[in-house]
């Protein structure tokens, strides 16, 4: 089985912004520090001194010499009791993409296929295309919400092996209704993967219904809500038997160190992080009522740390404006993926600062614009 390099793709993904910044930089004589990307749904509100207090003292407090100061099956043990479940249930790994992957590859071969949404995460159709997997891929609903039947009906039509899609939602924010999620569950017997990268910043968590269920797989990160972001690392938690599935497919993932004492002193410690995701779920709607109130913007509900928003008219002149106001947002012109994604666009919220620069930036925008 080929594995997409993690290390590569996110190299590349960093040096594709990196040029970007610098692009805008150039064009519009900005220094480079001051430009704000909003656009890959990063964590912007956990302050980056937090992470770095907790990095410091966690090296400090290890002997560099040690190869495992904290092993894979104390930081699978630290997981379980943090979410309330067993541990033989719990697979860990340095990215939820990379996890994903790997559930890919166990429980298909070449030239089976795969069910997958569009619009989503572009990573699983990355990863499809290097397995030469047949996509199936099915539009969501125009108020881009899951129906359970079209996606049953299409995995039968089809013969698909697996199911994979995130929940909350990239790019469109919102949480699927966990009736929805579950109905395509029960009814289908082929491994269901749900990507709950965001899912801190949303209303519910399917990782309690994996033990009612043997073909339901649910992927967390530590990158997005709690901000650990380039020192983060993921687990899934799954059925006992794909557990040990994957562990005969793959070596026990070896977790650089620091992110293995980074992401356990979360688990141990996490009041101060719940405390600042629930006051960032605040802001967040703070913002939305403010984006309401502006006329050419559709504002979506946001189950994520990012909203998702349809302008009145093509995006492209938006979007360039804000780069000359030091501003990057995500936009899908050239992905014809999904209705209207020609005046779509994704823009990453952080803290108030962050916040109110974007505010001020689109209000000034929208009142030269329209």
């Amino acid at each position: 089985m080929t594995l997409l390099s993690n290390r590569i793709s996110t190299t590349k993904y960093a040096l594709e912004r990196l040029k970007k910044r610098q692009e805008i930089s150039d064009k519009y004589n900005i220094p480079i520090e001051q430009i704000l990307d909003l656009s890959l749904g990063d964590n912007l509100f956990i302050p980056p001194s937090l992470i770095q207090k907790i990095l410091v003292k966690e090296v400090q407090s290890i002997d560099p010499r040690d190869s495992y100061p904290i092993d894979y099956f104390a930081f699978i043990d630290e997981i379980s009791r943090f979410m309330g479940i067993q541990a033989d249930s719990i697979y860990a790994g340095l990215t939820h993409n990379l996890l994903i992957q790997q559930l890919v590859l166990t429980a298909t071969k070449p030239k089976d296929s795969i069910v997958l949404l569009n619009p989503d995460k572009e990573i699983y159709s990355k990863i499809a295309k290097n397995h030469s997997l047949t996509i199936n891929a099915l539009e969501l609903a125009d108020d881009f919400e899951l129906d359970s039947e079209r996606v049953l009906e299409l995995a039968k039509e089809t013969k698909s092996k697996i199911i994979v899609f995130s929940s909350p939602h990239y790019p469109t924010a919102n949480q699927f209704k966990e009736e929805e999620i579950l109905t395509i569950v029960k009814k289908t017997k082929i491994p269901v993967i749900i990507d709950e990268s965001y899912v801190e910043f949303g209303k519910y968590s399917l990782v309690n219904q994996v033990q009612n269920y043997d073909n339901l797989t649910v992927v967390r990160s530590f990158s997005k809500a709690w901000g650990l972001g380039s020192v983060s690392c993921a687990f899934l938690v799954s059925n006992p038997d794909f557990i040990n599935m994957l562990k005969e497919s793959y070596f026990i993932e070896e977790i650089p160190p620091i992110h293995l004492l980074a992401s356990n002193y979360i688990l141990q410690n996490p009041y101060k992080f719940v405390e600042l995701i629930n006051n960032f779920i605040l802001e967040r709607k703070r913002v939305i009522e403010h984006l309401r109130m502006l006329s050419g913007l559709k504002v979506y509900k946001s189950d994520t740390n990012f909203l998702f928003i349809k302008f009145k008219n093509n995006v492209d002149e938006l979007y360039e404006q804000l780069c000359s106001k030091g501003i990057i947002i995500q936009t899908f012109s050239d992905f014809d993926f999904f209705k209207d994604s020609d005046k779509s666009f994704l823009v990453t919220l952080g803290d108030i600062h962050i916040n109110d620069r974007f505010i001020v930036a689109i209000m000034e925008l929208l009142e030269s614009i329209l």
